[in-house]
Formats: structure tokens, C-alpha cells, sequence
């Protein structure tokens, strides 16, 4: 547990390092009955042309929005100062294909507002000190998830995913504001991304878990948990993970219909 000291010390060492198609089968001729093979063959053609005709039939596309709690785990040589959730916005679609009876694989794009807030008061060497920053990071992500979904008849369905995702941040910004030893501070600037020390990584990788209720209409609500995997902070001694609570809400329609 960090002291006042060390927290707000920690805030200075973040702010300064890195924040800146039917199958249609026709068959002329006699096929011998004695031909064993041939027939069995022939079966297991027709009955893969049948499932593969009923999942297209099944695929589902659906819009999804809603609110991104954001936060990060946060490390420095002085310790990690004390964080809150960032609210932002979530939007994009999913869509889902059926593999088997129940379980569907579930790619999605997103555009997604992640971030933090951050508040520490003290004092350094007697001087007091207030800070409060805001971290703003905004990605185009692409999760990649496996589902089940329990079919509870004319109550619509239940459904869990759990899976990857990849995250290319588009912009940030870092804005801090406060007193320090009786001086008013208010700076915000933009977060450069790259691969130098005073940069953030523009690509993050994580996990998603979600888990949700669907309509029969094809209504749903989602409720999911990221958390990165990727320290997105080049400077030695220091990490940045993201961490995002989702709360969104989706309407699925079936392609071909």
C-alpha cells in the first residue's frame, strides 16, 4: 500500500513517461443398389449439403451499442496510483455462425472508448499537492468468440462467450489538472503512439468473457469483461494493462431473410 507520497508520485511518473450459398444436387442415370459404398457416400454427401444449407440458413448478424466502465492496471517504480472507470461509448457489430447444436463462433468489430481516471493529494517534500487525470484511448477492436447459447423456448435464450480480441488504438489524449504547492495545474495533450519510451503501444491484445439474454424477437443484452494482456507502456519499470466492463445492448436478424 502506497503512502500519499508515493501515490502522487506515481500520478508524476505516469503522467510523464508513456502517455504520450443452396445446394441444388441432381443425378441422372441408375445408381445399382448393390453398390454399397456409392450409396453410403452418396448419404453423407446429401447430409452434409443439408447441414451446411441449414447453418447458412441460421446466421446471424447483429448491430450491438452501449457503455464502456473503463479502467487499467497500472505499475511504476513508485508504486500504482489509485484509479477509477472511464465511461465511454461501444459500438459495432457481431456476427454469429452456428457450428454444432448450441455452440456458434462470434467475430465482431467495435469501436470502443477505453481509458481511466486517476486522483491522488498529498504532499511532496511539505509542498501539498492535488492531481487528477483523465487517460482517453480510443480503438477499432476485433474480438474473435467462441458461444453457447441455451435455448429456453418461447423465453427467448441465454448465451456465454469467451474469446480474443485485437485492438488498434486510433487517438488519445492525457489531460491532468490540479495544485501543486499552492500552483494551479491544468495541461491536456495528445498520447503519440510507437515504439518509443515516451509512447504508448497502438496495438493491445486481451480476453473477452460475456455472458447475456436474448429474445425471441432477437433483442438481447450483454453483459462482458475485458481485460488486456498487453503492457501497452514502452518505459522500462512501468505497465499499462486495460480493463473494461460492457454493458450493451444488440438486435440479431437472420442473413437471407
Amino acid at each position: 500500500m502506497c503512502n500519499n507520497e508515493d501515490r502522487v508520485a506515481a500520478v508524476f511518473v505516469f503522467y510523464c513517461s508513456p502517455v504520450r450459398c443452396h445446394f441444388l444436387t441432381y443425378f441422372r442415370g441408375h445408381i445399382p443398389l448393390t453398390n454399397f459404398a456409392y450409396m453410403k457416400k452418396l448419404m453423407l454427401t446429401l447430409a452434409a449439403a443439408v447441414a451446411l444449407s441449414q447453418a447458412h440458413a441460421q446466421i446471424t448478424i447483429a448491430p450491438e451499442a452501449g457503455l464502456n466502465l473503463a479502467n487499467a492496471s497500472i505499475s511504476s517504480p513508485v508504486g500504482s496510483p489509485g484509479t477509477s472507470m472511464r465511461p465511454g461509448l461501444k459500438a459495432g457489430a457481431v456476427v454469429e455462425i452456428p457450428v454444432i447444436k448450441g455452440f456458434f463462433i462470434q467475430p465482431g468489430i467495435f469501436y470502443a472508448m477505453k481509458g481511466l481516471k486517476s486522483e491522488a493529494s498529498g504532499s511532496v517534500i511539505g509542498f501539498p499537492v492535488a492531481i487528477k487525470q483523465k487517460i482517453a484511448l480510443n480503438y477499432i477492436e476485433v474480438p474473435l468468440n467462441l458461444g453457447y447459447r441455451y435455448y429456453a423456448g418461447n423465453a427467448g435464450s441465454l448465451f456465454v462467450t469467451a474469446g480474443p480480441y485485437l485492438g488498434y488504438a486510433l487517438s488519445g489524449k492525457s489531460k491532468v489538472e490540479g495544485n501543486v504547492a499552492g500552483s494551479g495545474v491544468d495541461r491536456e495533450e495528445d498520447i503519440d503512439f510507437g515504439s518509443k519510451d515516451t509512447e504508448m503501444k497502438a496495438l493491445d491484445f486481451g480476453l473477452n468473457f460475456s455472458a447475456g439474454y436474448q429474445l425471441p424477437i432477437g433483442l438481447y443484452a450483454r453483459i462482458q469483461y475485458g481485460f488486456g494482456l498487453t503492457n501497452l507502456y514502452n518505459a522500462s519499470g512501468t505497465s499499462y494493462k486495460n480493463n473494461v466492463l460492457s454493458i450493451t445492448l444488440g438486435y440479431a436478424f437472420t442473413l437471407g431473410k
